[in-house]
């Protein structure tokens, strides 16, 4: 069992580099780097509450005592382009294709923001967990990566985690989409929470490889996850449109 150290949860907000990093975002608003540096500032490191729901579980509990990841086929994405359409893993790499990222840049990515924080291995354990999987929520959920697409599955990982950074990270998506003068990022925002309320404990789940080859349809349904509401996405450009108006 691996040895308990030091503690390294907690919702802290950094005010003091808000300034500097929220300039450079809008300069450079697809750095994942900066994106990370700017969700530990407003409270990312409170995952706390996920590892003690994690914890209640036996099969969470499992999870966490072992340093279970996710199986090969995750990140096997020739593997995933190879199963049948319409499956969870070939939608998931579909959608990774087209947008031209895949998990395992983000995560080398995010690592070079996490070099200024302390985990635990505790820590460092739950926080990777829901970082690998936030693209397979994006298909899990239906929702794009777009600004009110985003704002459906950062409150659908709210609900799931209890992680007070992923609703400060809400509430400044759902500000800005509202600079658009539309209303879709918040519908999102409430429905995603709900979502995530009613649907499984996504973190817990451990026959991911299964899943992964099961018509995705089917795997909704067993993973509890509600229908999309249909929604016209918000572009990053219309925010800096109105900006620079």
């Amino acid at each position: 069992m691996p040895t308990r150290t030091k503690d390294t949860w907690g919702f802290r907000l950094a005010p003091r580099r808000w300034p500097s990093l929220f300039r450079a975002v809008v300069e450079a608003p697809d750095d994942v780097v900066l994106g990370a540096k700017v969700f530990f500032s407003i409270g990312g490191h409170d995952e706390k509450p996920t590892y003690r729901r994690l914890m209640r579980t036996d099969a969470g509990a499992d999870l966490v005592l072992d340093r279970a990841g996710y199986p090969a086929l995750f990140t096997d994405y020739e593997g995933l382009r190879a199963l049948p359409d319409g499956t969870l893993g070939r939608e998931y790499v579909r959608e990774l294709d087209a947008r031209g990222i895949h998990p395992r840049e983000l995560s080398r990515l995010t690592d070079i923001a996490y070099e200024d924080c302390e985990f635990s291995p505790e820590h460092a354990y739950v926080r990777d967990r829901v970082r690998e999987a936030h693209d397979l929520y994006h298909t899990l959920t239906g929702y794009g990566v777009d600004v009110a697409g985003e704002a459906g599955v950062l409150a659908f990982t709210f609900a799931q985690t209890g992680n007070k950074g992923w609703a400060m990270l809400v509430l400044l998506n759902t500000l800005s989409g509202l600079t658009t003068g539309r209303l879709d990022g918040v519908r999102n925002a409430l429905k995603g929470y709900r979502r995530g309320r009613r649907a499984r404990f996504l973190p817990a789940v451990h026959d991911w490889d299964r899943l992964l080859r099961t018509p995705l349809e089917d795997a909704r349904a067993e993973l509890g996850i509600a229908p999309m509401d249909p929604y016209r996405p918000i572009e990053l450009g219309e925010l800096f449109r109105n900006a620079s108006a």
